[in-house]
Parts: structure tokens; C-alpha cells; sequence
């Protein structure tokens, strides 16, 4: 199966990050067919040795603590020592990174490269517990302008969730 990006929203993620200032503006893209309703815990991927460069800053941002709430707003549990269906990585754009060394894969599915974005854009990975494999990237555009601006540039991308549907639909939305 193949990770097909709604091409709309990944070029308006690139050329979001691209202007710069501005409304943050979130983009993602995420494998089709995968059923997000049935994924309900996430957890952080541990960083590998030699990633605590890649997210040092991040840290002053306070992005694990704006992701795991807003996780939660679309419907997944914090999986703390168990065994979550999702991981969650995150990075700053303009960064080479090596998913591998985070021990996953894009599976070489087309995805937009962490390194291809801008520095002030946050790079979000969700990837499937079992399988190891990515199965969303967020693009939160002027995320990283300042820590203020994290949680709006967060809310905005994660509107879309593929699984938001399914929690309203179980909901009774």
C-alpha cells in the first residue's frame, strides 16, 4: 500500500512554512486505507542515541506536552509503559533526519522530507506500534517561531485527523 498525500495540503504545507509569519497554517499526509478509529493509545518514540540534538530545542517549546494534549483531543490516550498502538516523533524542519534511527519507516512512500521545510516549521511523525511504519506526517507551519506559537500551529494540524471522524461517529457527532 502506498502513502498518497492529498497533494493540496502537502504544497500547502511546504509554501506555508515557505512565507513565513503569519497564521500558522498545518498540512498533512497520511496512508489511505488505514483505519486511525482503531488506534486509541500513542506513546513517544524514545530518542535514539545521537537524536537529543534533533529535538533539544524543542523541549524549550514545550511540544510533547501541546502534542500529547492535542492528541488527546482527537481521541488517543497517553500509553505511558504499555504498549500504545502509535508512536509520535517530532522534529524541527530544515534537519536531516534518519527515521530509521528512530526505528521506523516511510516504507518508500513519498512524503515531505523534514529537511525540505523551513527551520520555524514542526515536522510530526505518527507511525504505527506494530508495524513500524509511518503512517501520518503533520507540517505545522511558523510552529517554531516562538513558544506562543506552538499551540495554534498544533490545533491546526491536527483538524484534519484521518480518525477524528470515526471518534464522532462512535460519538454519536
Amino acid at each position: 500500500m502506498t502513502l498518497r498525500a492529498p497533494v493540496a495540503a502537502a504544497c500547502l504545507a511546504v509554501l506555508g512554512c515557505a512565507t513565513g509569519g503569519g497564521v500558522p497554517i498545518g498540512g498533512a499526509t497520511y496512508r489511505p486505507g488505514t483505519d486511525f478509529g482503531s488506534y486509541s493509545t500513542f506513546d513517544f518514540f524514545p530518542v535514539p542515541a545521537g537524536g537529543s540534538r534533533l529535538i533539544a530545542t524543542l523541549d524549550d517549546y514545550g511540544v510533547a506536552g501541546v502534542l500529547a494534549r492535542d492528541l488527546g483531543m482527537v481521541g488517543l490516550t497517553r500509553s505511558i509503559g504499555g504498549t500504545p498502538d502509535l508512536y509520535v516523533a517530532y522534529f524541527q524542519g530544515g534537519m536531516q533526519v534518519d527515521v530509521g534511527d528512530w526505528g521506523y519507516s516511510t516504507a518508500g512512500n513519498p512524503v515531505v522530507e523534514i529537511l525540505d521545510v523551513p527551520p520555524a516549521c514542526l515536522v510530526v511523525d505518527v507511525v504505527d506500534a506494530s508495524k513500524k511504519v509511518l503512517v501520518w506526517r503533520g507540517i505545522a507551519t511558523d510552529a517554531l517561531a516562538s513558544p506562543q506559537s506552538v499551540d495554534p500551529a498544533v490545533r491546526q494540524m491536527l483538524q484534519g485527523w484521518p480518525g477524528r471522524q470515526a471518534q464522532q461517529r462512535q460519538q454519536g457527532w
